[in-house]
């Protein structure tokens, strides 16, 4: 607090600090508060047996944006704050209402400096490494694993060991041919559980030699000293093989170093499946580190795989690395933050400003009316092919777009060719796949990248019907330019698996995005396009940057993807998220409903005769 100013953000990180938001808090009340927990969060069956976790959940729901590394872990801390504090929990918008405070919790995964270590990797001291360490430890012509842990119970390494003990005894072909280089850090070594940690683990690696080794060769070498980062970077050029054990991991960033490092596209990812990396990484090989022999299979799957094989998994895991590294990391922590402070504004219900929004809309020369379609204008229903325009709503928009110097658009997460044929209105602008096609009365636009990309859309629709055809209530839903899986009819217990299926085939099919939307995932190419984007484009056609000064522009939506459109409209805009619970949203103004949209675009409309001078409708004025 000494070195923060009241308009400071403070950003706290992991488990050891998880009372310091609260005691934060109550020194200073409006101090912008976010936290990242580096480890796994418990399910509730595990988290209720500890004798703290009243005081923990407390602590770091005195945040204002508390974010993990895994969407589970994310469930997990909801479930928890609900069961354990009774907090009024918002499992569609990822927040929490408690003590009068709301969070907002998010999962971003932390990566690491994929520039820096891909350069690193290139450099000449780096290969001046390499060419002592196979000196050194004679790897000419042989099979090289690595693995770099800290030395924590939670790493796996006495399992990894076993696994490469089963290695030898069921595959003797690799005796003599097979190294495995393990480069450990002691950690903690004022606590003896992590001292005996280290006594076994080096007495493993003493009997693993004696037991198996030769004159000629030493199958596995221990490292428990500093390497330099040329030093660190020619272990993981030179390995064949990187194994990633891990009982329990919040991600394990030795995955990414590894893929970071293999500027040769040779070697092989083996990762546990109880890291988080194994969801991000899908082109990495998968293992149990539990299951010894299972995991020598997968040693020897790894070592004598294809060369070809070997650099196209590579080269997924590299693209996806090299774009989701520690910059974006932050950046997503950034973005959040932006729409949490364009939120701490209190709420302000639509119904009870009307005067100030009349002021705005019939003050200004022309109009812009900016709608979301499924929980703005038609209610939220279990699939999409059921919702419906209501025809009063429909009959409200039809005559707005035939006021004079008013411009309405429909913007929708939905197709181009669906939205159009929902509402069924000529005269109006439609933007489906959330702007990425934009089309009037006579003309049509296509998002250039976007376009480049449709091909990818198709083959990861399919991939995805053929994994999830035996979950119930999945739709794949194809679009065109994006594809979405809505999973609001399907049970809790599969919900893991339709994600994890989504992130893995979004991955293998070109490294696409996905994105959280209400009971849906949505499938984007990777491009910086929104619907905030599409909003500035769509007013920037009529009037160039005009619209800033001539236009009132009113934008309407319920989702989170509608939070780039409010963040793209300065004030005086109106902005405006629809949904009666505690929303963290950048909007300006709040509808609790559809129907209260309903009934503000109806004043809308009669506002706007009344400064054109047209006659109002025959439903008369309220």
């Amino acid at each position: 607090l000494a070195e923060a100013e009241d308009t400071s953000l403070v950003w706290v990180h992991d488990y050891h600090l998880a009372l310091v938001p609260r005691l934060i808090r109550a020194r200073r009340p409006d101090q912008f508060l976010m936290h990242f927990w580096h480890i796994p969060w418990p399910a509730w069956d595990v988290f209720r047996a500890c004798p703290q976790r009243t005081e923990l959940l407390q602590g770091l729901l005195a945040n204002d944006l508390m974010v993990f590394q895994h969407p589970r872990h994310v469930e997990h801390f909801l479930e928890c704050a609900e069961r354990e504090l009774g907090a009024q929990v918002d499992r569609e918008e990822g927040l929490v209402e408690h003590d009068g405070g709301v969070a907002r919790v998010e999962a971003f995964p932390i990566s690491v400096d994929f520039a820096a270590l891909d350069a690193q990797a290139r450099s000449r001291a780096t290969e001046r490494w390499m060419a002592r360490l196979r000196r050194r430890y004679g790897l000419q012509d042989k099979v090289v694993a690595v693995g770099v842990d800290r030395l924590d119970y939670t790493k796996g390494i006495p399992e990894r060991l076993r696994a490469l003990e089963r290695l030898f005894q069921r595959f003797p072909r690799f005796r003599g041919r097979f190294v495995f280089i393990q480069k450990c850090a002691p950690s903690r070594t004022q606590i003896k559980a992590y001292r005996d940690l280290q006594r076994q683990v080096e007495a493993e690696v003493d009997r693993l030699n004696t037991t198996y080794g030769t004159r000629d060769w030493q199958p596995v070498v221990y490292l428990p000293r500093p390497l330099p980062p040329a030093g660190m970077a020619a272990l993981y050029r030179l390995a064949d093989l990187c194994l990633v054990s891990s009982l329990q991991d919040g991600m394990n960033l030795v995955a990414k170093e590894y893929v970071a490092s293999q500027v040769d596209r040779a070697g092989v990812l083996l990762v546990s499946e109880l890291a988080g990396a194994r969801d991000e990484l899908s082109w990495a090989l998968p293992i149990n580190p539990y299951d010894a022999g299972g995991t020598a299979e997968v040693m020897v799957q790894a070592a004598e795989m294809a060369a070809e094989e070997r650099a196209d998994r590579m080269e997924h895991l590299r693209s996806f690395v090299a774009v989701k590294d520690i910059y974006q990391w932050m950046d997503d922590h950034l973005h959040a933050v932006g729409h949490l402070l364009a939120a701490r504004a209190s709420k302000r219900w639509i119904g009870e400003h009307g005067p100030e929004i009349r002021a705005l809309v019939q003050g200004r020369s022309r109009l812009a009316v900016l709608l979301d379609f499924d929980g703005t204008l038609a209610p939220i229903v279990p699939t999409p092919e059921q919702a419906v325009l209501p025809e009063a709503v429909r009959g409200t928009i039809e005559r707005l777009a035939r006021t004079p110097d008013v411009t309405v658009a429909i913007i929708s997460g939905r197709a181009l060719g669906d939205i159009r044929r929902r509402v069924g209105l000529p005269g109006l602008i439609y933007a489906g796949n959330h702007g990425l096609e934009i089309a009037g009365d006579a003309w049509v636009w296509v998002q250039p990248e976007a376009k480049a990309a449709r091909g990818l859309i198709g083959p990861l629709c399919g991939h995805l019907i053929a994994r999830l055809r035996a979950v119930p209530g999945v739709i794949v839903e194809d679009k065109g330019l994006t594809a979405s899986i809505h999973y609001r009819l399907t049970p809790h217990p599969y919900l893991e698996t339709v994600r994890s299926a989504v992130f893995e085939e979004a991955e293998r099919n070109g490294g696409l995005l996905v994105r959280e939307g209400k009971k849906v995932l949505e499938v984007h190419p990777r491009v910086e396009w929104n619907k905030g984007s599409s909003v500035r484009w769509i007013l920037a056609r009529g009037s160039d940057e005009r619209w800033r000064e001539d236009a009132a522009v009113i934008y309407a939506g319920d989702d989170r993807t509608d939070e780039d459109a409010f963040l793209a409209l300065p004030a005086p805009a109106v902005t405006i998220r629809i949904g009666s619970g505690p929303t963290a949203t950048a909007a300006r103004y709040a509808a609790r409903d559809c129907s209260d949209v309903a009934r503000f675009l109806e004043d809308v409309e009669r506002w706007r005769e009344v400064s054109a001078g047209v006659r109002p409708s025959a439903r008369g004025a309220r």
